[in-house]
Parts: C-alpha cells; sequence; structure tokens
C-alpha cells in the first residue's frame, strides 16, 4: 500500500490534478510521466487517494471509465464535454482516446 506522503503517491496524484476538463490518461500514461510501467500502481494510489482529484480523468487503455465507477464518471464526461462513443459493454460507452487523450508535455 502506498503513503499518503510517499513521492510517488503524491507524484501521481499531482499529474491527475493537471488534466484538464474533458481531456482523459490512461493508467499506463500517468505512470510512464515517471519513466516507468505501473498502471496497477497507478490504480491503487486512485483507489486509495484519488478522491481529492479528478480520478475520472484516468481510464483504462481501450478508453473505458474505471471499473465499478462508470455511471458517476459519465456524469463528469457530460459535464466537462468529454467526447465519448458508444460501446458494447454494461457501461455502454468509452471515451473516445483519440479526442480526449491528454499528456503533460504536450500542454
Amino acid at each position: 500500500m502506498f503513503s499518503a506522503s510517499g513521492d510517488y503517491t503524491d507524484a501521481v496524484l499531482q499529474v491527475v490534478a493537471e488534466i484538464p476538463a474533458g481531456r482523459v490518461m490512461t493508467y499506463g500514461d500517468v505512470a510512464w510521466v515517471f519513466g516507468r510501467p505501473g498502471a496497477r500502481a497507478v490504480g491503487m494510489v486512485l483507489r486509495y487517494h484519488g478522491s481529492a482529484v479528478p480520478w475520472w480523468r484516468v481510464i483504462r487503455a481501450g478508453g473505458h471509465p474505471p471499473s465499478g465507477h462508470e455511471a458517476a464518471a459519465r456524469e463528469h464526461y457530460e459535464a466537462e464535454g468529454t467526447p465519448l462513443l458508444p460501446a458494447p459493454t454494461p457501461a455502454g460507452y468509452r471515451v473516445d482516446l483519440a479526442k480526449a487523450s491528454w499528456s503533460p508535455d504536450r500542454a
């Protein structure tokens, strides 16, 4: 488990806090900001410490919203104008990664 004051945790939360409204990053993209893989580690940080940042802006690689939070995430996406696509999943949608992807180096 990550410490709330740990360097990695703080770094992940900082990156997520900087993602603009209507844009997204995948868990893997967030991990690569630090130069190493670690999508699961990013997910764990958000699981335990993500309520203070826009957690819905970090999605799975296929453009799907965070598991178990599809309805809450959709409310945020619609409010922020995040481009969505229909998907044959229980959620019924996914984020259009081609239009919504964001990277801190392209800010």
